[in-house]
């Protein structure tokens, strides 16, 4: 007659994200965009202009569809810009955090993940920056195909904050993020020293560090 215990609660650790601004950028406007459509075969937005200052957090914002991700896609050199053109300043490093979870190798774990882009870490460095953002050690073992949706969005965090940029462009990074990891996200964010382009729908989440706001809706598609 054994005395049934509830099961021990699960503690969560809130992760540490720690951004690195890399080299110092001198000129004034990191990015200029002038006129430009963006999409695949045919314009989803067209007629953008804005520009980008150094050390400025500019949110896009607007609905599911409109074309943020599209922009984001033609900005780092994935999509051929359709029409107009933007130039981004020389001294940039980018640091870009795609809204979806593409892997080259998915069934890697996120342990050889990380020893694979930097392999300069030893193992232990690896296994202490990936739980410092929320990673232990027994999902450090598991595919990256297995993991959750946080999980994955916590991996892809990890491998941004072990490369040096200056500009870092992220997409929805708060998609999958539990309260706990949007809170450090957004903690690492306003202490970075770099400039961002964040997409995002989640007033709450920017509206603290927010220092200009781009919404596509007021954008109209080429017909």
């Amino acid at each position: 007659r054994l005395e049934r215990m509830a099961p021990p609660a699960k503690t969560y650790v809130k992760p540490v994200f720690r951004f690195h601004s890399g080299r110092e950028v001198h000129e004034e406007i990191l990015l200029q965009v002038n006129g430009l459509a963006a999409g695949y075969y045919y314009p989803v937005i067209s007629g953008i202009s804005f520009t980008v200052n150094r050390g400025q957090m500019v949110v896009i914002t607007g609905f599911n569809g409109i074309g943020k991700s599209t922009l984001l896609k033609t900005l780092v050199g994935q999509l051929q810009a359709l029409d107009g053109n933007f130039s981004i300043s020389e001294a940039v490093q980018t640091g870009y955090y795609e809204q979806e979870f593409s892997w080259d190798t998915p069934e890697q774990t996120p342990f050889a993940a990380i020893r694979s882009w930097f392999p300069q870490l030893t193992e232990k460095e690896a296994r202490r920056h990936l739980a410092g953002c929320g990673i232990d050690s027994k999902k450090a073992g598991q595919s990256l195909s297995t993991l959750s949706g946080g999980e994955q969005a916590k991996v892809k965090l990890c491998r941004l904050t072990l490369q040096p940029a200056n500009l870092l462009i992220l997409d929805e990074p708060t998609n999958h993020l539990d309260d706990l990891a949007k809170e450090a996200l957004k903690e690492a964010l306003e202490k970075y020293e770099g400039t961002v382009i964040l997409v995002s729908h989640e007033e709450k989440f920017y509206q603290d560090f927010a220092d200009k706001i781009i919404s596509l809706e007021q954008v109209r598609p080429r017909e």
